[in-house]
């Protein structure tokens, strides 16, 4: 394969001329170019465009670290993610792991290999203390808060203040016994976490049977609308990880012809406008732009994007 240095051999001129001639740089002179240009089209030469990329220290390319891509939160974030960069010249590679903490590190050691110039952890299943030890190969960027502690940068929603705001109204709307439905129940989870958290603050320690985990689909909302139904003492309200899941649960217990209980989405989706039930919507958006501005910045920063809870 034709290499700079073959064009540099065959035209007489220095590889730093003929780089100059490839990067449409200035200081050469048109005989000297029309020559080297002739070659590149004899020859067919191609530039690679990872060696230059090395050798200008970037590649352009950020990395998007997400368990899967077919739920609403993560797509959103991505698109803001996507507008962002696409605005600076960045491309944007999806990097899927269904939580394997060994596939995360997996493209962790592709950071450290120059493979992106950063990575936004839309969620994680390493540690934070784990990623840290990343940080000096490439920026990293988290969409969750680390706490004051952490030396990541982080782009998160204040996602306790609104799952307050949520559980308080359906509190106040008469609801006794509120069911939650998360995608995973584990001590590294921050959603799960900060959900916990927000049901204590308002109803108290959240009994095992209100909780239904798994849940990343319309058809999971719906195995959960049949879990809830059947649960005793019944649930009156429902906490759903997302409008399309909560969807899921408000159809189940449409086609059982079952009395209805309140749902509270997140994401303000088309599904809870079309179906009128109340939402949290985090602004994922912005939350998304906001990563993409910290993964090309320096510095430790962390950057907090308002939720906001819109009864219906």
């Amino acid at each position: 394969m034709t290499n700079i240095h073959d064009i540099a051999r065959l035209s007489g001129y220095s590889v730093s001329t003929v780089s100059r001639v490839i990067n449409h740089q200035k200081y050469v002179a048109d005989d000297k170019r029309k020559k080297i240009e002739a070659l590149i089209k004899e020859l067919d030469y191609v530039p690679n465009r990872l060696a230059r990329d090395l050798s200008k220290g970037q590649t352009k390319t950020i990395g998007i670290v997400l368990p899967y891509a077919n739920h609403p939160y993560f797509a959103r974030i991505v698109d803001g993610i996507v507008s962002a960069g696409f605005a600076k010249g960045y491309k944007v590679t999806l990097l899927p792991t269904n939580y394997d903490m060994t596939v995360e590190r997996h493209y962790l050691e592709q950071l450290k290999s120059k493979a992106y110039d950063a990575l936004i952890f839309t969620s994680r299943s390493n540690s934070l203390e784990a990623l840290e030890r990343y940080q000096k190969y490439g920026r990293i960027v988290c969409c969750e808060d680390p706490g004051t502690s952490s030396h990541l940068a982080a782009a998160y929603t204040d996602r306790l203040a609104s799952y307050i705001s949520a559980l308080m109204w359906a509190k106040q709307q008469g609801c006794q016994n509120v069911g939650v439905v998360i995608s995973r129940d584990n001590l590294i989870s921050a959603s799960s976490r900060v959900t916990r958290m927000a049901y204590q603050e308002t109803y108290g320690k959240l009994p095992a049977a209100n909780l239904f985990t798994g849940a990343v689909t319309f058809e999971d909302g719906y195995r959960a609308g049949r879990y809830f139904a059947k649960l005793k003492p019944s649930v009156d309200a429902i906490l759903a990880n997302g409008d399309d899941i909560g969807a899921g649960i408000q159809d189940y217990y449409r086609v059982h012809q079952l009395t209805p209980v309140k749902i509270i989405g997140q994401e303000n989706l088309l599904s809870s406008r079309l179906m009128q039930f109340s939402t949290i919507d985090h602004h994922l958006e912005a939350l998304g732009k906001a990563a993409f501005e910290l993964s090309i910045s320096h510095g430790q920063k962390h950057q907090l994007i308002k939720s906001e809870f819109i009864e219906r």
